[in-house]
């Protein structure tokens, strides 16, 4: 088994991989989340997961984590850039109220999807049944 790597670019500070030269990939290559330097040229790399393992992770205001370090790296009290104030709450409960909300509504579209299902898929008809209606 190996790992995956997950790289980052932030938004124009980063070149895109097709147009960077071999020594700039092979930089790239040798970022590690666990050593010293985890950024070159705009780009980063949060952490490595485990392949054959599950990892349920969250991107929130930039940053990508796994879903059980959240708490830990949200305990700053959430920052309403449309108001122009920190709110008073934590940046942690906003994302589980984010959360649950689309799981919610995920849940709503996927139980809606299946009574569709059930309403067109179409009755079985038995061969005597078509002999009669001829």
């Amino acid at each position: 088994m190996g790992t995956t790597t997950f790289f980052l670019r932030h938004n124009d500070l980063g070149k895109p991989l097709s147009k960077m030269g071999k020594k700039e990939l092979e930089k790239l290559d040798r970022l590690s989340p666990y050593g010293e330097q985890q950024h070159h040229a705009g780009w980063s790399v949060p952490f490595e997961l485990h392949n054959g393992n599950t990892y349920a992770l969250v991107f929130w205001k930039g940053r990508l984590m796994k879903i059980e370090d959240a708490p830990k790296l949200l305990n700053k009290k959430f920052y309403n850039k449309f108001r122009g104030k920190e709110a008073n709450e934590y940046e942690w409960a906003v994302l589980k109220r984010v959360l649950l909300a689309e799981i919610d509504e995920l849940d709503k579209e996927f139980k809606t999807s299946i009574r569709k299902k059930k309403r067109t898929s179409f009755p079985v008809v038995s061969k005597k049944e078509i002999t009669e209606l001829e």
